[in-house]
């Protein structure tokens, strides 16, 4: 499969640990990604890199940014990455949501019994 930088993916490290994040390299000779970990059921691997082989890897589905709060977990995670130009994105993407949204009005997100221990659909 082949993988391009800042994708987001899912995948097991040889521990057995699972990561979600979004690829940094691709090592094409190795068969290898680099990922930058967001979660994991690994905490001390979140915000970290770890290298993974291309077979244990999956791409996550593009969805759209529905709602201030998700907007705002990627703010936080182009801070920590130091990606001033996402920042930029993500923060005039957030300006634009109507003050309204953040009241009732904003959708709920629905958990499936189809989702793993991240909380992601499996």
């Amino acid at each position: 499969m082949k993988f391009e930088i800042g994708e987001w993916v899912q995948g097991n490290t040889n521990q057995g640990e699972l990561v979600h994040g979004f690829i940094e390299s691709v090592d094409l000779l190795q068969g290898t990604v680099a990922i930058y970990v967001v979660a994991s059921d690994n905490e001390t691997a979140v915000g970290k890199k770890v290298e993974i082989r291309e077979q244990s890897v999956k791409k996550l589905p593009v969805t759209s940014l529905v709602n201030k709060q998700q907007i705002e977990s990627l703010i936080d995670i182009a801070l920590s990455v130091r990606d001033e130009a996402w920042f930029t994105e993500l923060t005039l993407k957030l300006n634009a949501i109507p003050q309204d949204s953040t009241r009732s009005g904003e959708p709920n997100i629905i958990t499936s019994p189809n989702t793993n221990r991240l909380g992601f659909l499996g």
